[in-house]
């Protein structure tokens, strides 16, 4: 593979995950209340289906904002 065929998949890679941060932002700034528990616990699997992102993609950057 040539190097700009890798620089170009490393510029896909990083535009694919910026987008896929903004929905999942996009989605927490909506209505946090609507993705919550009734003990208070935070839905992720709800947010991410709702973000149209992985699960694992949004526990783990709620997890690196400390928000679950």
């Amino acid at each position: 593979m040539s190097f700009k065929q890798r620089e170009h998949l490393r510029n896909l890679a990083i535009k694919r995950h910026e987008n896929a941060l903004f929905r999942l932002k996009n989605a927490l700034g909506y209505d946090e209340d609507f993705y919550k528990f009734k003990n208070g616990r935070l839905n992720v699997a709800k947010l991410a289906r709702c973000a149209g992102v992985s699960e694992k993609f949004a526990r783990r950057e709620l997890d690196i904002r400390g928000l679950i």
